[in-house]
């Protein structure tokens, strides 16, 4: 699977600022494979997130469909895990919680993400800021979970090495 494109910088503080960055605060974005992938070993990294405590695997239940075609029975209630970082509670818990909830992101710092947007999720990334607070990720947790599906295998390595099994 080739690497994703980068995004170019999107950022609008003047946008964000009017709502408070709502999505930080409640929502974050999912991340690629490609951040991982690219260590020279994938599994150890993903661990090391995962043991920082500032990132957590999601769930998504059912490969999404593809060009209006559903996906093999076999993977239509397949689960897909994929990292994403924690919000504060998550962090504090040391589980990821099912639904939005009003904690923010490990990342968000008072003038706005911490990371510097090339290390941002991809998800993040790809958010388009609007004026109306509607806004909108071109890559979404569909597109994480179709990314991730292949690479389950390192997924389950890298939680195994986390928990030191």
């Amino acid at each position: 699977m080739a690497p994703l494109q980068a995004i170019e910088p999107n950022e609008r503080p003047s946008l964000c600022a009017s709502c408070g960055g709502e999505c930080c605060r409640t929502r974050p974005g999912v991340e690629a494979p490609d951040r991982f992938l690219a260590a020279p070993d994938p599994a150890a990294a993903l661990a090391a997130a995962l043991a920082s405590g500032e990132w957590l695997l999601l769930e998504h239940h059912g490969l999404p469909w593809v060009d209006g075609k559903a996906p093999p029975p076999e993977d239509a209630r397949r689960v897909v895990l994929y990292p994403r970082p924690a919000t504060v509670a998550e962090r504090e818990s040391g589980r990821a919680f099912e639904g939005a909830e009003q904690s923010p992101c490990v990342f968000l710092a008072e003038g706005g993400c911490r990371l510097p947007f090339a290390e941002r999720p991809r998800m993040c990334q790809s958010l388009e800021p609007h004026a109306a607070g509607e806004c909108e990720a071109a890559w979404d947790r569909r597109a994480a979970a179709l990314a991730w599906a292949p690479w389950q295998g390192l997924v389950a390595e890298a939680a195994r090495r986390q928990r030191g099994t």
